[in-house]
């Protein structure tokens, strides 16, 4: 007789240490402009940037107001591995510098420059492993099992003592040494017990750092913020515009939750699976009104059968999961729970024989888990990255993701409370000239010369001689010093909070309002911006109607208000003349066009 319920406990309850380190204050100035070191400059042709020749453009940066460097290029890495060009991604060894790029000192020599300008550096770490002939592999063949990528992976659950101690001098020393800043971590942090040690000692040594991997996983502690947080592109397919940021970031900000919809899976033993999904948000926050984007189908059906209260890192009231659906002619080898997008949570059922292997009989199974407890992590948004362009993308479409476009810069990218990142090149709506080496294929396959992955992408700075392109930079200039300048406004928010923002109607004349942005407003207890953005080709006139109520300001009889994009002098005005305010936007991708933004104090 098939049992209809079964009752189990999850055995590897998570409690996450939130913070084990503190972020350094400087981490909520940053502003992160990535560099592929080969391709950033070409002082000998083709694939032949250096440290030197980078720190050559350290002024530019500097006046554009870049504050953290991202250095895409800098350990001992294999020439043709990926796509037929050199990446730091076919890693070698992680504890050597690449000769080609140029030597220790002058690695030092820029980084020491960029700390001169106000910029920190962080080295792109590869995590996984190295590549297959590296002399790691011979001299610790027990440090490695398995393999990714087409490289041999570290043992990271073998319990290697010499393996954790050397990865843990490896890169304090690159901090201690060199003056590194931080790491970005590639594919996955792995161990966040290792990076928690590195961060502690780079602090003792009086140099705090920041550690932000890739992308959504479980850091314990260890990560400070992700890279791919929220990214405003697709690698392979170009801008995304399913996310809320390019059309009303009020919106993204009120009701987007990385950890509201949970994800279930039953992997069955021939190999098969099914999906269910349910939504927490009442259970998080009864208030949120709406959705993010409406969660997928799956075939099972998850059921919250108690109610918890909302998980802390002090208390972790246990969920009662009723799945149903599941096929009974089918032998279960694990359940995982987690949240929707995680490329890896640590808790789920069936472990390495655990008992659960071999279920099977029932449509119903009633499953208690302990909730995930999150990091408490910096906000950031992603406009590109190297990896745009990535295997698959369309020939006829230019990876860089802006391309030229002031309302996605400013809007939905620069003057929100996040941190962000963006690929060199974005800021002046460069070309993209791919290295003549350069496959479509990641394994190297195709035709050299027609990739699109963003590492390939050489830097033509001859290009800034175009007016269009320098009126580009100007104005992604201007961005940023607004951002800076309204640094109290536009730092980002964590994680466990949400910023002070509402969206801000607006009434147009000639272009119909439902096809550009949701204007938004941002506010502290002195003042609040108000950010609106044109994404099309007319001029966009309208009105305003901005409330102040609800905020600090409320209740102040006169103010003043300043347009910062256009520039000029503050205008005394009362509250209700911001009902009705005036409001012009220049058409999109033209000099100071796509934006609007204004103070009000």
């Amino acid at each position: 007789m098939r049992k209809q319920v079964l009752l189990f406990s999850v055995i590897a309850a998570i409690s996450v240490q939130i913070c084990a380190q503190e972020t350094p204050a400087w981490a909520k100035d940053l502003i992160i402009y990535e560099i592929v070191t080969k391709a950033f400059t070409s002082p000998n042709g083709p694939e032949s940037g250096t440290f030197n020749s980078a720190r050559e453009k350290l002024p530019y940066l500097e006046k554009m107001g870049i504050t953290g460097i991202w250095l895409n290029g800098t350990n001992l890495g294999d020439p043709r591995h990926f796509y037929n060009i050199w990446t730091q991604y076919g890693c070698i060894d992680p504890s050597k510098l690449d000769p080609t790029l140029g030597t220790p000192a002058d690695f030092k020599t820029f980084i020491d420059d960029a700390h001169s300008r106000g910029m920190k550096v962080f080295m792109d770490i590869i995590t996984h492993g190295v590549m297959n002939d590296s002399p790691l592999v011979k001299e610790h063949p027990d440090w490695f099992r398995g393999g990714s990528w087409g490289m041999t992976d570290f043992d990271w659950s073998g319990e290697k003592k010499a393996l954790d101690e050397w990865w843990v001098k490896t890169f304090t020393d690159w901090v201690v040494d060199y003056g590194v800043d931080g790491f970005r971590l590639d594919v996955d942090i792995y161990r966040p017990d290792l990076w928690k040690r590195i961060k502690q000692q780079a602090a003792a040594a009086g140099h705090p750092i920041i550690v932000f991997s890739e992308t959504w996983f479980d850091t314990e502690g260890a990560a400070d913020f992700m890279q791919r947080m929220t990214p405003l592109s697709n690698q392979r397919s170009g801008p995304d515009y399913n996310i809320l940021l390019h059309r009303d970031v009020a919106k993204h900000y009120q009701s987007f939750d990385y950890f509201r919809i949970i994800e279930a899976d039953i992997y069955y033993s021939d190999g098969s699976n099914d999906k269910g999904y349910f939504d927490i948000t009442p259970l998080l926050d009864p208030s949120i009104v709406g959705h993010y984007n409406p969660h997928p189908e799956g075939r099972l059906k998850l059921t919250l059968l108690n109610h918890p209260a909302p998980p802390t890192p002090e208390r972790q009231d246990a969920w009662r999961i009723r799945i149903d659906n599941v096929d009974p002619d089918k032998v279960i080898d694990n359940i995982v729970v987690k949240p929707l997008g995680w490329w890896k949570v640590n808790y789920q059922f069936g472990r390495q024989g655990a008992p659960l292997a071999g279920l099977s009989g029932s449509k119903r199974y009633d499953i208690s888990v302990t909730p995930f407890v999150p990091d408490r992590l910096l906000y950031s948004v992603q406009l590109s990255s190297h990896d745009d362009g990535w295997e698959s993308y369309p020939q006829d479409k230019n990876p860089y993701v802006a391309q030229g476009s002031r309302s996605m810069f400013g809007y939905s990218f620069l003057l929100t409370p996040a941190i962000p990142f963006f690929l060199s090149g974005e800021e002046f709506n460069a070309d993209f000239v791919p290295l003549p080496t350069l496959t479509p294929d990641l394994a190297g396959k195709g035709e050299p010369g027609r990739g699109k992955w963003m590492v390939g992408s050489m830097i033509d700075w001859s290009q800034l001689t175009q007016r269009p392109k320098q009126e580009m930079l100007d104005d992604v200039t201007r961005m940023i010093a607004i951002r800076k300048a309204e640094a109290d406004i536009f730092r980002p928010v964590t994680t466990d909070r949400k910023p002070n923002i509402k969206a801000v109607p607006l009434q147009t004349t000639g272009v119909a309002g439902d096809s550009i942005p949701v204007p938004f407003m941002l506010f502290n207890d002195n003042k609040a911006i108000v950010v609106c953005g044109n994404n099309t080709a007319q001029t966009v006139r309208g009105k305003l109607n901005i409330s102040l109520k609800d905020t600090p300001l409320e209740h102040v009889a006169e103010l003043q208000i300043t347009d910062l994009w256009n520039g000029g002098n503050p205008k005394k005005v009362k509250p209700s003349d911001l009902e009705h305010f005036s409001v012009t936007m220049k058409p999109d991708k033209i000099k100071r066009g796509g934006l609007a933004v204004f103070k009000i104090e």
